[in-house]
């Protein structure tokens, strides 16, 4: 993680109290391999592993905790299910023919900058982040799955990649204080956030990371004709990923709540690309 971050990132708690960092290790001046970020209000702790900082909600990372709200309950099981399916996701060759297209189409209206920081809000195991990274002087890339991002590591510095920082995070509670980039993009996450109030929550928290000014680009699944003929509005895949499938109409309104919506492309079919600024 380069120490460029530290300023940019807060607590995800609720108090939004500003980290020190403790007992770092570094492999060089740019690349803190390990430490503890403490917050100075409320004293939470969030540990940096070979270089990836673990910034989830206590909701999220106390697994053996019992919970009852239907968001929680629905999170931890698309983290196990993501966790359990690394492997089998980088398997699946139609996702990497499908981003020769897609790759090109999110770029288009994200007019990335070499100057712009760029935040990628749901990275997985990295099937985007290379191109992302490619034009643009640092990418901050965030998941909740901890095994997509230690993957997609690995691919970065097998690619020789090194302007990408991994967060593990919770994006409907981003620890990253307000106005902190130039870009956000969210490629296929929105549709897996369960209940309405916390894809409202995502939405309101990417719009409050983009400075004024600032431009979103997000995509999300469609509910298309063929998905009325032969597929279910809402339900969940294999594993237990929850997902939804959204109208235009739908998609429109809920990113109207905190940001101005400039275009919304079905081109596509399988989901649709909005165009937001802030």
């Amino acid at each position: 993680m380069n120490p460029f971050l530290l300023p940019m990132l807060r607590c995800p708690t609720g108090c939004e109290g500003e980290l020190t960092l403790r007992e770092d290790r570094r492999a060089g001046a740019d690349d803190i391999v390990s430490g503890i970020l403490r917050c100075d209000d409320c004293g939470a702790e969030y540990p940096i592993h070979r270089g990836i900082a673990q910034m989830l909600p206590h909701s999220l990372s106390a697994e053996t905790e019992c919970h009852t709200d239907e968001s929680v309950v629905r999170k931890r099981s698309e983290m196990r299910a993501r966790n359990a399916q690394v492997k089998d996701y980088e398997r699946m060759w139609h996702l990497n023919l499908f981003g020769r297209i897609e790759i090109p189409v999110t770029m288009r209206p994200l007019r990335l900058l070499r100057h712009h920081n760029l935040l990628e809000a749901g990275c997985g195991t990295g099937r985007m982040s290379p191109s992302f990274a490619a034009k643009c002087d640092r990418l901050v890339a965030v998941d909740f799955s901890l095994r997509s991002l230690q993957r997609n590591r690995a691919n970065l510095r097998r690619r020789g990649v090194r302007n990408v920082d991994l967060i593990q995070a919770d994006i409907c509670r981003l620890p990253i204080r307000a106005d902190a980039f130039d870009r956000v993009v969210s490629c296929q996450v929105l549709e897996h956030i369960p209940t309405v109030e916390s894809r409202e929550s995502a939405v309101r928290e990417l719009a409050r990371v983009l400075r004024t000014g600032g431009r979103l680009v997000l995509s999300a699944y469609q509910h298309s004709i063929l998905t009325r003929l032969f597929g279910r509005k809402e339900g969940e895949h294999d594993g237990g990923i929850y997902f939804y499938r959204f109208s235009r109409e739908e998609l429109r309104r809920l990113l109207s709540h905190a940001l101005e919506v400039k275009c919304i492309t079905g081109k596509l079919v399988y989901h649709y690309i909005a165009s937001c600024t802030k």
